[in-house]
């Protein structure tokens, strides 16, 4: 989630509540709130005001509860001003209506939790409860946040994903940002439903918490409860839901099985606090046990647990169902629930499944999986091959050691200090899939996802198991208004330990299943309709899965295009003509190594492009590209530059004129090394370093810098131009993948006139990454003045610094 600032949260909330009286020369109020030196002024009134509700008067549209804690949360973290490009929506567009445009999109992706006595804080079931809400909803589509779904799009697809389409989350921003207009109730289309609708399954066990249990930990309260199962011979679960009792304090349910022998240490842990079931996590595990096998679970808005058609995991009579409930009580006060399971069974089915949670075994050992205090950047990784997964589960699904078997799910679990957590298939052929990727962990929102294709293991195949934790002081748990100091943490049961681990769902291969695998390629960045002017760099971001990219060699008779090319058309027509290869003769279907073509608005591959081979990288727009909507479209290619029939594509926009004019600030071909004595960044000097002169130079205007030579860098030169308070600097800066055979700190700063005008941190290993941001000056420099780029970096890795410009 970014940083609650003025321009992410603040600023669309006091414009929308309290700007329309609190302005210059208003008989209306006392003092104006129409800017952020204005507002921040005026803090300590904010804050009271929002928490007596003395504002806005009677008769005004006031804030939610939601807006309003958002709100709080800004001052108490000292009301940060954030960057302009946190702002959800800068610049509006029009034309969107409520009934024309986003009420089918808010009730396809919102209503199922936000309804009344939903889960949800508020309702957004119409038009005057949406727009009640408007900024902090902005605010939560524009983070991310919502609709909640935590796997990163662009990987390995998953059924029932709740995520917005690009043009919807463009709709909804702007009108949510705009003049939410409601438009004619006529305009109004359902939304589609896509695909056939499912047949419920026909559940006939219903099984009910053994009694009602009333939350007492607040906000969230997780609480296992164990229920005998009722079958007396073997049956196979295929399908698992939960009717919620109090569907206002459920926030999620997992359910889970206990063996027989097993059976009684559950039992035994019931009620031992003098209440119904007994606190857990980790699905309800308890210490000294297998960790239970999940058959399903429930979240709001979740389809029916159902398992592919002619699975099912087999459950032995004499088990035990463990419902761990997860309630949360923020928007509702605590009541009695005693929710009901649903669970279809049957008695045979065409492949038996196993379910289990898995991990590094080392990492439950005392001191192996370390979490030292203070470390913002902790990384454990595991792998291990699919044959020792079957040779340990394999049995219940009738999976022999040496066989392939299939995964039909993604999961992942961890505590409060995880941030990422990833799971990835590494075929023998060097292939990688990632299967479930999560960026920003969030404990309250962890669920098994089911995946839109089964996936075939290999016995030399490996599954790699990755996660990574915060344990700086800024991201300590805050107990009774109190920031926790941060503590070395490991492998632990408790909220305040740690864990890593997956789940899987695995069966044998399924007759005639088509196994195959394909490369794919995903446009994260720039967004839909992200706007730019002529001329401008755009930051490109992909996400590949089943390709790995690499350097093109030299092909075509007459010249290579082995170099990056920063200008919007590297003349293929010298070195490459795609028409000479023959599609039909070619089968490049399984081609999982190359690099991508890019083009503007063309559907020829012969068309003039950009050839890169950087997940992250820039594409330049012509000069003269003329305003309106364009086409971004990015194109695999193997070794040999054939198409591989593998693209995406995303719209942009150019607004009218060209790119905002700038001055360079520097001449590539002035930079010089400087002593430690005129190095602004002295005090991380290293004693000792190489850094021959070869190491950083002038690759195509732009200064390039191989860290493997050289792991320091303090250059200067006498600026360009002249900068004066309120003009921004500009700078454009991108790295490759950053790779050290330890973790470490990569460190990059620009210091004019002495002063450090911007820095940046890098945990090393990273993916690649793209800088291309404006700085606002606060302070005067005449031309003459000294210009520093200073980096320190581990490891080989390459830096390249586009531009450096001062914008008046």
């Amino acid at each position: 989630m970014p940083e609650v600032s003025w321009y992410s949260a603040a600023q669309p909330i006091v414009a929308r509540y309290c700007t329309s009286c609190h302005t210059e020369g208003s008989a209306l109020a006392p003092f104006p709130l129409q800017n952020y030196d204005q507002v921040y002024g005026k803090r300590s009134a904010l804050a009271y005001v929002l928490e007596s509700g003395a504002m806005p008067p009677v008769g005004f549209a006031g804030p939610t509860a939601g807006e309003s804690e958002l709100l709080q949360q800004w001052l108490r973290d000292g009301a940060p001003l954030g960057d302009p490009s946190q702002s959800p929506l800068p610049n509006a567009v029009g034309g969107f209506t409520y009934h024309g445009d986003t009420r089918a999109i808010i009730e396809k992706h919102c209503v199922a939790c936000h309804v009344e006595g939903g889960v949800a804080p508020f309702a957004l079931d119409s038009y005057e409860k949406v727009r009640a809400v408007a900024a902090a909803a902005a605010f939560a589509v524009a983070n991310g946040s919502m609709p909640p779904w935590p796997p990163t799009r662009g990987f390995s697809r998953f059924t029932h994903e709740r995520v917005l389409a690009p043009e919807d989350e463009f709709a909804l921003l702007n009108w949510l940002q705009g003049d939410l207009a409601e438009g004619n109730p006529a305009d109004y289309v359902p939304p589609r439903q896509e695909g056939e609708v499912p047949i419920p399954p026909d559940y006939n066990l219903k099984l009910p918490l053994p009694q009602p249990y009333t939350p007492t930990l607040r906000p969230d309260d997780h609480r296992c409860f164990a229920i005998s199962w009722p079958l007396d011979e073997v049956a196979y679960v295929t399908a698992v839901d939960v009717v919620p009792d109090v569907e206002a304090e459920v926030h999620h349910v997992i359910v889970n099985i206990v063996d027989p022998e097993w059976a009684g240490a559950y039992l035994a842990a019931d009620g031992q606090d003098g209440r119904p079931g007994w606190p857990c996590l980790i699905s309800g595990g308890l210490p000294g046990t297998p960790i239970p096998r999940q058959i399903g679970g429930w979240v709001p808005g979740s389809p029916d647990g159902s398992v592919r058609d002619g699975t099912g995991m087999p459950i032995q009579p004499g088990s035990l169902v463990v419902v761990q409930m997860h309630y949360n009580t923020l928007v509702a006060e605590p009541q009695p629930d005693q929710s009901t399971v649903l669970i279809a069974t049957t008695d045979q089915v065409d492949r038996p499944a196993n379910g289990f949670l898995f991990t590094n075994p080392l990492w439950l050992q005392p001191g192996m999986m370390p979490i030292p205090a203070g470390d913002a950047n902790v990384r454990h990784v595991f792998q291990v091959p699919g044959s020792v997964l079957a040779s340990i589960f394999g049995e219940a699904a009738g999976v022999t050691p040496g066989e392939p078997w299939v995964v039909h799910n993604g999961f992942l679990h961890m505590h409060n200090l995880a941030t990422t957590g990833r799971t990835t298939l590494i075929r023998a052929d060097g292939t990688e899939q990632v299967i479930l990727d999560i960026r920003d962990w969030d404990f309250n929102w962890q669920s098994t996802y089911g995946l839109a294709r089964e996936l075939l293991v290999q016995p030399n195949d490996m599954i790699r198991l990755e996660c990574t934790w915060d344990n700086s002081q800024a991201n300590q748990p805050i107990i009774n208004g109190v920031q926790k100091p941060p503590r070395y943490v490991e492998w632990g049961d408790g909220t305040a330990d740690e864990m890593c681990l997956t789940n899987f769902y695995m069966t044998r291969p399924k007759d005639g299943y088509d196994y195959s695998y394909a490369a794919s390629v995903y446009i994260e960045a720039p967004k839909y309709r992200q706007r730019f002017n002529a001329g401008d760099l755009v930051p490109l971001k992909l996400l590949l899965n089943n390709f790995t990219l690499e350097e093109p060699g030299a092909h075509g008779e007459t010249g290579t295009e082995s170099d990056h090319d920063h200008d919007a058309a590297p003349q293929d027509e010298a070195g490459h003509d795609d028409m000479d290869h023959d599609a039909e003769d070619d089968d490049h279907s399984q081609v999982y190594r190359g690099h991508y073509h890019v083009y503007l608005d063309s559907d020829d591959d012969a068309a003039e492009h950009l050839t890169a081979w950087d997940a992250n990288y820039f594409y330049q727009l012509p000069e003269d590209a003329a305003p309106g909507l364009h086409t971004l479209r990015v194109s695999l290619r193997g070794p040999d530059h054939h198409a591989l029939g593998v693209e995406h594509e995303t719209t942009i926009e150019v607004v009218g004129g060209t790119r905002e004019q700038g001055v360079s600030l520097v001449d590539v071909n002035d930079w010089s090394e400087q002593p430690a004595g005129e190095d602004t960044h002295a005090a991380e000097r290293p004693t000792a370093f190489s850094c021959p002169s070869n190491s950083w130079y002038n690759e195509d205007g732009a200064l390039e810098v191989e860290t493997g030579y050289c792991e320091y860098l303090s250059l200067s030169q006498p600026s360009k131009a002249p900068v004066a308070a309120g003009d921004k600097l500009h700078v454009v800066l991108w790295h490759g993948n950053l790779v050290f055979e330890q973790p470490a700190t990569a460190h990059v700063a620009v210091a004019i006139a002495g002063r450090t005008v911007w820095e940046s941190e890098v945990q090393i290993p990273a993916d690649a990454g793209i800088y291309d941001l404006r700085v606002p000056l606060d302070f005067d420099a005449p031309v003459g003045s000294k210009v520093e780029f200073h980096l320190h970096n581990h490891g080989y890795n390459t830096w390249t610094l586009l531009q450096l410009e001062v914008e008046p």
